[in-house]
């Protein structure tokens, strides 16, 4: 993996971005530096998109040392993480690296842009424009773009009327702005939002001027391996403990593409309309791969395979299953009906019948945790076309496990599509990745899902619509993974 970008590689690094992303980029890069040459910029942009751009080139001219590092986070913050794939970095370590989702931690970037990007995240396309609407009527905006809020706090920031502060100067945040918008909309959870990024950047302004307040907050997640040993011995002993010496097998079936099966007998059983590619999986994948390689997990990974051998790949995995290992975990990566994953001929198999491939005799006492990311239903939590969104399914039994020891995760609830990014990954599988990286020193298992559940249903498309994911547990105690292997 790289360790570092050099000049050469920015203009493919850029022009790998949509215009989304490359607004959300350069609103963090430029926005407290420049920001009327990128509003100008952006403007002229985006009467071309398919002309290469070279803003990147322009941006390191501003920058004296260590933009490698701000523009890697940045592109962290973004999810640009098939961008950061392709480059050759490891996407899962610099999530760990930068926090990208802790909105009062930024190492390189500017910490109050960060955070409003963050809340533009949390605005659907209604309230962007009413947004914009209520800007444009009391601030003059220029800006004639309703479907990106960046560029609205671009404009609100050349006017003055959005303040990011100064911590050289001790000049201090306001965004008072925003705060009065978002009460007048009845939107008093955005207003506190905004309210904390101005409170956390001037915190520090009077309480230690001679030390940021990001430095300050990143201490507070900082621990030696010392205390997490500790935190690991404190763990109680009725608890599946999974040590990274011999945690066991992780099964990952992957479906990228899909292929109609031609056996007659099995025409029945096939969808009514041919099963697309599933883009962006392999950012899943790959984010999975890392994860429990560090857990100490003996990797078993396939792509694209048929349902019989859905079926033989468990069976597989139970038989090199070794009396010393801790645990069985299976991920199933594909499309999904209720209860079901679909094979890559475009066969569903039951979700039910690999739970029982995986209840082996061998593996009584055993955790046996089943990670699916498919839908289990066509429908949306909204009905308006998702711009670079895609769904994992095309819909009909209902399961459930019974056996003790098991943990069947979903990605989404029974009757509903599950959200998939084509360039960012599923948002099921990057938040449990996530969160497992960030809480399995202190938290277990069953807690650790809670706030990945918490975190993807808090989530909006670029259409409004939402997931829910729902957890299924025979788990007779809580489970704990050591600390991570060193790297």
């Amino acid at each position: 993996m790289c360790s570092t970008i050099v000049s050469e590689d920015l203009d493919f690094i850029e022009n790998e971005l949509n215009f989304s992303d490359k607004i959300s980029l350069f609103f963090l890069l430029y926005g407290h530096r420049n920001p009327q040459y990128l509003l100008q910029t952006l403007a002229v942009i985006s009467k071309n998109l398919s002309e290469e751009t070279h803003l990147l080139q322009d941006w390191i001219s501003y920058v004296k040392d260590k933009w490698q590092s701000e523009l890697l986070e940045a592109l962290v913050i973004i999810q640009a993480n098939l961008c950061l794939l392709k480059s050759g970095f490891d996407d899962v370590e610099l999530k760990e690296q930068f926090l990208p989702f802790i909105a009062e931690l930024a190492t390189f970037v500017n910490p109050v842009l960060k955070s409003l990007y963050l809340l533009c995240e949390k605005l659907d396309d209604t309230i962007t424009g009413k947004l914009h609407d209520y800007f444009k009527r009391d601030n003059g905006l220029v800006v004639q773009d309703r479907m990106h809020f960046e560029l609205v706090l671009l404009d609100l920031i050349c006017q003055g009327a959005v303040k990011l502060g100064c911590k050289k100067t001790g000049e201090q945040c306001d965004l008072l702005v925003l705060v009065a918008a978002f009460k007048t909309l009845d939107l008093y959870d955005l207003a506190d939002f905004c309210k904390n990024i101005a409170n956390n950047f001037n915190k520090g302004l009077t309480v230690n001027p001679n030390q940021s307040d990001n430095a300050k907050s990143a201490t507070a997640f900082q621990q030696t391996p010392e205390s997490k040993r500790q935190q690991f011995e404190d763990t109680p002993s009725d608890a599946y403990i999974i040590s990274n010496q011999n945690a066991g097998i992780v099964l990952i079936i992957n479906q990228f593409t899909f292929y109609r099966e031609t056996n007659p007998e099995l025409a029945e059983l096939l969808p009514l309309k041919p099963l697309c590619n599933r883009r962006g999986t392999e950012v899943d994948k790959l984010a999975l791969l890392n994860l429990f390689s560090a857990f100490g997990y003996d990797l078993i990974e396939t792509d694209n395979v048929p349902h019989v051998e859905i079926l033989k790949q468990v069976e597989n995995a139970v038989v090199q299953m070794r009396a010393s290992h801790r645990s069985l975990v299976v991920c199933l990566l594909s499309h999904g009906q209720e209860g079901k994953v679909y094979g890559s001929n475009s066969i569903p198999v039951s979700v039910k019948a690999i739970e029982q491939a995986m209840a082996a005799e061998k593996l009584t006492g055993k955790p046996k945790l089943l990670f699916v990311q498919a839908c289990q239903g066509s429908d949306l939590q909204s009905a308006v076309e998702i711009p670079r969104l895609e769904h994992d399914g095309p819909s009909a039994e209902k399961t459930a496990s019974v056996y003790v020891d098991f943990l069947v995760a979903w990605s989404t609830v029974p009757g509903f599509a599950s959200v998939r990014h084509i360039e960012k990954g599923s948002w099921f599988v990057q938040e449990l990745c996530l969160k497992l990286r960030q809480l399995h020193v202190k938290d277990h298992l069953m807690d650790i899902l809670t706030a990945v559940i918490n975190d993807v249903s808090s989530k909006r498309g670029y259409g409004n619509e939402c997931m829910v994911p729902i957890i299924k547990s025979t788990l007779r105690k809580k489970l704990y993974f050591e600390p991570l292997k060193d790297k």
